[in-house]
């Protein structure tokens, strides 16, 4: 259903940016019986069925969904946007924003920058953003995907003596999906799962 690219190091350049295998254990016990005589069946006895309930949805609506997004984005933008400011130093302060599995992306990224010499200036912004896709799993765990425009005009990459290195014939918006879901503590707030430049039309 998508269509994009993974950019595995688009932080850098733009912005520097569960399963469980179940081992299903059958065992069958036989158990013979040598009767020499009849013995009487216990009657059976009756159960009730198990009654079902449905999780309680993490958030009420898809404004409510696209607004935790929006807010969680913005503020893995605002660490990632600290980390890349100071060469890449210190790049476990964006752990908390992410997911374990997308971390270690992160930190390649950030480890790179730091071995070029380079960092950022300027804060990178985004708007036009949408809602693609929000869904709960069986665990009541949210799941959020959503466009946006990460805007990088006024943003510029810096070498080892502070000259702007910044290439002239970069693309200054650049249009993103990202997937974001629920955090272990708190079901509400959520984690960024991973970022794809859109390689569909263009909607910034």
């Amino acid at each position: 259903m998508d269509n994009f690219d993974t950019v595995p190091e688009t932080l850098y350049i733009v912005a520097m940016r569960i399963h469980s295998r179940r081992l299903l254990v059958g065992t069958l016990v036989l158990v013979p019986f040598l009767m020499l005589g009849c013995a009487a069946a216990s009657d059976p006895q009756l159960t009730d069925s198990p009654v079902q309930t449905v999780p309680t949805p993490v958030f009420a609506s898809n404004e409510e969904a696209l607004a935790a997004a929006t807010q969680a984005y913005g503020a893995y933008l605002s660490k990632a946007g600290e980390i890349l400011a100071s060469g890449g130093e210190r790049p476990e302060r964006i752990t908390e924003f992410v997911t374990t599995d997308y971390l270690p992306a992160l930190l390649t990224s950030f480890q790179k920058l730091a071995d070029s010499g380079n960092k950022n200036a300027g804060i990178e912004t985004i708007d036009t953003v949408s809602l693609v896709r929000y869904n709960d799993d069986a665990t009541a765990q949210a799941s959020v995907s959503i466009y946006l425009c990460a805007d990088i005009t006024n943003t510029r990459v810096l070498d080892a003596t502070g000259a702007d290195i910044t290439p002239g014939d970069r693309t200054k918006r650049i249009p993103l999906q990202v997937a974001l879901v629920s955090g272990a503590i708190d079901r509400t707030i959520l984690l960024v799962a991973k970022e794809d430049v859109w390689s569909g039309q263009d909607f910034c």
